[in-house]
């Protein structure tokens, strides 16, 4: 009864942990960042291209990751950590069958780019290079900071008659964890 009891209380606190659902294969990774007058960091998704993911997108379904940032100031032991902002944008993938042609939308430079190229397609849909997430944050020298990233395919919307035959498209999905980098300015 007792390791019934234990194995119950195990299940539910996987069932509602939220890194259960990410993703054993993609994670964040070669996070940098860079502070002049603007805080910028870049980093890369390795293992965020499946077969299956991959074979979507070569179908022409649109295809979307949305990539989540958040900064801390890391206070110590005795005072909780201040946020000091959230950003999100996604990169979109759409392939036109008749030209052969990928199109990659960068949403955090407003940026369009079409090539032939799978590992092209590959490099822009799963890295963020420079990318500006505060124009003036409130860094103060000899402070640590906490970057926080986190990437995940967008579920793909179907027409309500084409999610039932299309079922399997949500098996897709990936959240990766959140990869905290730590700084000090």
């Amino acid at each position: 009864m007792k390791r019934l009891a234990i194995a119950l209380v195990i299940a539910f606190l996987l069932a509602f942990s939220p890194d259960v659902f990410a993703s054993g294969s993609a994670r964040i990774a070669e996070v940098k960042v860079e502070y002049n007058t603007n805080l910028k960091v870049s980093f890369a998704v390795d293992g965020a291209f499946s077969k299956g993911i991959e074979e979507a997108i070569a179908s022409g379904m649109p295809t979307s990751f949305t990539f989540r940032v958040k900064l801390y100031h890391n206070r110590g032991f005795f005072w909780p950590d201040k946020h000091m902002g959230t950003w999100q944008f996604r990169h979109t993938v759409k392939y036109d069958l008749l030209k052969e042609e990928y199109e990659v939308t960068l949403e955090e430079r407003n940026h369009v780019e079409k090539t032939k190229d799978v590992k092209r397609m590959r490099k822009l849909m799963a890295t963020g290079d420079q990318i500006i997430i505060s124009s003036l944050p409130a860094l103060v020298p000899g402070r640590t900071y906490e970057l926080l990233i986190k990437a995940e395919l967008d579920t793909v919307d179907l027409p309500l008659f084409l999610d039932d035959v299309f079922f399997f498209v949500k098996l897709w999905d990936f959240k990766t964890s959140w990869k905290v980098y730590r700084f000090s300015y």
